[in-house]
């Protein structure tokens, strides 16, 4: 039986059961954000099936508690969406040897994530997120996969003393970047052949590539004289 397949309660006493807030207890030095809607999140998703009792209360093994461990560890320090952290589990399940997965395509620009979902995909807390909204880093509502890399980028640059707060600056620059692109781009989407939006599109992604590389550039000129 793999770790995640449910099974009677009775065949699971021989070892130690735990309740959803002992998971959580175990696992908060770990992972501080860690929350009862996390860890239901991720049963809903079909990532972990605890156990439940007459009641209808959730107890976790140790096995679901290294599952747990394992998938939180896979978000945190590979950055993989859940999607794809289901998919290796689900080959390990099925008694495949799949090896790590690897971050994936970026998704549609038309798949649209939920504030749960945000925070699931990403890791980042309430507090962090409703900084980054106040700041405009991140949207309101209608979250999209650009939102969850903010999302993640910002967890990870805490480790650095660097809040959302800190990059107002960056918002600002992006606004003015827009700005000259919407501006070139503009004559070309009047025009009235039928590649003009083709055209327009094209060119905005070009002019931001190479704005990103003069960035580039001039942050790696002054890290590269750090000792």
């Amino acid at each position: 039986m793999n770790a995640n397949e449910p099974s009677s309660l009775e065949s699971a006493r021989i070892g130690k059961l735990h309740t959803i807030g002992r998971v959580i207890e175990l696992l908060k030095s770990e992972f501080p954000d860690l929350s009862l809607s996390k860890i239901r999140f991720l049963e809903d998703q079909g990532l972990i099936s605890p156990f439940r009792t007459d009641s209808g209360y959730r107890k976790y093994s140790e096995e679901h508690l290294k599952r747990i461990k394992h998938i939180l560890e896979l978000q945190r320090d590979k950055f993989l969406p859940l999607r794809v952290i289901k998919t290796y589990f689900d080959d390990l399940d099925a008694g495949k040897q799949p090896s790590l997965p690897t971050e994936p395509r970026r998704p549609s620009v038309n798949r649209k994530f939920s504030k749960l979902e945000l925070i699931a995909e990403s890791g980042i807390n309430e507090t962090l997120l409703a900084e980054a909204q106040s700041h405009g880093l991140i949207s309101k509502t209608n979250f999209e996969f650009g939102d969850i890399e903010i999302a993640r980028a910002l967890m990870n640059l805490q480790r650095f003393g660097i809040s959302a707060r800190h990059l107002r600056g960056i918002k600002a620059a992006v606004d003015r970047d827009l700005g000259l692109i919407q501006g070139v781009v503009a004559s070309v989407k009047k025009q009235k052949d039928s590649a003009s939006k083709s055209r327009a599109a094209a060119y905005a992604a070009e002019i931001e590539s190479q704005m990103a590389l003069i960035r580039a550039e001039l942050i790696r000129a002054v890290i590269d004289k750090i000792d």
